[in-house]
């Protein structure tokens, strides 16, 4: 059963796996990636980032409270899966999300350059979410 939630359904149009993998780094803290990709987990993704935003928003300090930390767990869930978008086969992304669809042309250099820039984007959020969980726990630590 979760496993049906992860699966793609099919798409009257092809999907490409550089749309896919620029969606899951620059929109996968709201599961984009999941509707490109016609997913049925989409909604709860989205809605669960949208929910805890929201409630981040009602706190004194938005940036720096707990529902603001639950968006990491998406945000790294894109760059993940971003990652694995652009750098899967072509033969295999089409079996998961192309079936029954012919593929023109190999995907080619964008997908790496996207994986790179991924990279980049993930390395530098991942030192933001760092240094702030390290803030906090010595924070808790000297009672700040």
């Amino acid at each position: 059963m979760l496993n049906q939630l992860w699966r793609a359904r099919p798409a009257n149009h092809f999907r490409y796996k550089t749309v896919a993998g620029f969606l899951a780094c620059f929109f996968g803290v709201l599961g984009l990636q999941g509707w490109y990709l016609k997913r049925p987990i989409a909604p709860v993704i989205t809605l669960f980032s949208l929910a805890m935003l929201a409630w981040s928003f009602t706190q004194p300090v938005w940036w720096d409270s707990m529902p603001f930390f639950f968006l990491f767990i998406p945000l790294w869930a894109g760059f993940i899966e971003s990652a694995v978008y652009c750098l899967i086969a072509d033969a295999k992304f089409d079996a998961l999300y192309n079936v029954n669809q012919l593929r023109r042309k190999p995907s080619g250099v964008p997908p790496g350059l996207m994986a790179l820039l991924n990279l980049l984007i993930a390395g530098m959020v991942c030192m933001f979410t760092l240094s702030m969980v390290v803030a906090h726990v010595t924070c808790l630590d000297m009672a700040c």
